[in-house]
């Protein structure tokens, strides 16, 4: 068997990330969804989906939805007549992410903060969110939400990225930011893996309420089919590319260009295969 483990953050000059979910503006949302997407996001959007079609729910709320890869599987897998409401903060991400499940998909959408749904309590079979729980400043506060929303027995699914030194690819990007820049210690991509500890993620979920909580380490064989869309998708994807613009926006391109080849060396030749890896969390809302 196979092993089973935006919001989005903005640095400043003056201090540490800090959560900004407007910064995945003007090309980030676009190079996220073809750079990284079918590397990164599409085996866990698979698996997710699977998993929450076992539940048979009736309705499901994604939260963090992104660019919809998520959503697109969700709405794959769940009966036709079955409510998916999927919801981000940010409307350049859910612009991209209509485009990706199609305007004729049994979606409804909306713009919404997971630490202050606007859904009535008890209303939702189900909450997943996929990649997002990372870069929510009060994690604790989207945690008893998501518990509100839910009905007695209702379930949440998260996943979640394991540390940069279980993904490879993540790593590299640190490293190569990192290395243009050795008087500061850019933290987008330690934010982006910092939630990867079962121990934390089941705390945090007993702690808003939630009962037979389990955080699962899944890891994926994905393939990288050009080693520079990743790259761009890696660097000009997320907000990161802010972070090198603000000092010097012509390292962007040397960025993208050390990072195609850090890539190259370590994977070999596209395409190539990579191992990434996640925490596949699920949880349940205790009965009434």
């Amino acid at each position: 068997m196979e092993e089973t483990i935006k919001q989005s953050q903005k640095v400043t000059p003056a201090g540490p990330a800090v959560a900004d979910h407007a910064a995945y503006v003007g090309a980030i949302p676009e190079n996220y969804h073809s750079g990284v997407g079918p590397f990164l996001f599409e085996p866990y959007a698979q698996e997710l989906s699977a998993r929450i079609a076992a539940f048979s729910p009736r309705r499901v709320l994604e939260t963090a939805c992104g660019t919809g890869l998520l959503t697109r599987r969700l709405r794959e897998a769940l009966p036709g007549e079955a409510l998916l409401i999927a919801t981000d903060l940010n409307e350049p991400m859910l612009a991209v992410a209509k485009r990706t499940v199609g305007p004729g998909a049994n979606v409804q959408w909306a713009r919404e903060d997971m630490t202050r749904l606007r859904s009535g309590s008890g209303e939702f079979d189900a909450v997943v969110c996929q990649f997002g729980i990372m870069f929510v400043p009060n994690k604790p506060a989207a945690a008893r939400e998501a518990l509100r929303v839910l009905k007695p027995g209702g379930r949440l699914l998260m996943a979640t990225w394991r540390a940069v030194a279980e993904n490879e690819a993540i790593r590299l990007a640190h490293e190569t930011v990192s290395s243009l820049f050795p008087g500061e210690l850019p933290q987008f991509y330690l934010t982006q893996t910092g939630h990867g500890d079962p121990q934390e993620i089941t705390r945090l979920l007993v702690s808003a309420g939630f009962v037979d909580v389990q955080a699962e380490v899944v890891q994926k064989r994905s393939t990288i089919t050009s080693m520079r869309e990743v790259a761009v998708g890696l660097i000009e994807g997320f907000p990161i590319v802010d972070f090198i613009k603000a000092r010097d926006p012509a390292l962007v391109p040397v960025a993208v260009d050390t990072l195609t080849e850090a890539l190259g060396k370590h994977f070999g030749q596209a395409p190539a295969e990579a191992t990434i890896s996640a925490l596949v969390t699920s949880a349940t809302a205790p009965d009434a």
